[in-house]
């Protein structure tokens, strides 16, 4: 792709179907995948951002001229683009910026057997499923549990039970090189971006 003509990009993707086209565009580099998103039909490119996860969207769009993105944001269903409107409002190298809205959180005192069961009916990305975070009764994170620890698991075992140590989340602002830093200090897959009422709205994934 990125050895292509902008017309031979362009018909490469306009003739793809919205999911492998997000996926091919994913792979590319942020700004020229504007490039190619800033060409195509509103609508197309609706279509194609929709099949993103939204922090990937946020990106594209940040790097579209303002008119485009409204454009493209209009033709997204309403909460795919509440979603990356609110993406869009923090500095892409912040963790805010880098965060995703997909992620599952269940109550604390859930049995594993219980969220087993809840997962199992969700439409969830199992590629992207290694974390489930923990609230309490007042919505507030209060821990992170390994897919592979929740696996292994009695049955009846609560999940407050489960949580990894030491407890770890960080503010939208945080900055990318403190983020980086805890995933390599702690072998992390995942990390809760938490408001100031350390509510769980986001987290972000490694890459």
């Amino acid at each position: 792709m990125e050895d292509l003509s902008p017309d031979e990009r362009q018909s490469i993707i306009a003739s793809l179907d919205e999911e492998t086209a997000a996926e091919a565009l994913a792979e590319l580099d942020k700004r020229l995948t504007s490039q190619i998103v800033e060409t195509l039909d509103p609508e197309k490119a609706a279509d194609i951002l929709e099949e993103m996860d939204p922090d990937q969207a946020a990106d594209v769009l940040a790097g579209l001229p303002p008119e485009a993105s409204r454009d493209v944001l209009r033709e997204m269903p309403g909460e795919e683009a509440r979603e990356v409107r609110e993406l869009l409002k923090f500095e892409e190298s912040s963790a805010g910026g880098m965060m995703n809205t997909d992620f599952i959180y269940v109550g604390e005192k859930a049995t594993c057997q219980e969220v087993i069961a809840w997962i199992q009916e969700k439409d969830v990305d199992l590629e992207q499923l290694d974390t489930v975070f923990l609230i309490d009764i007042n919505a507030r994170l209060t821990g992170a549990v390994a897919v592979g620890r929740l696996l292994l698991a009695p049955k009846d075992e609560q999940m407050e039970a489960l949580k990894s140590e030491p407890w770890l989340a960080v503010l939208p602002n945080a900055q990318d090189k403190e983020v980086f830093e805890l995933f390599d200090k702690y072998n992390l897959h995942s990390l809760a971006v938490v408001d100031k009422k350390r509510s769980p709205d986001r987290c972000y994934r490694g890459r």
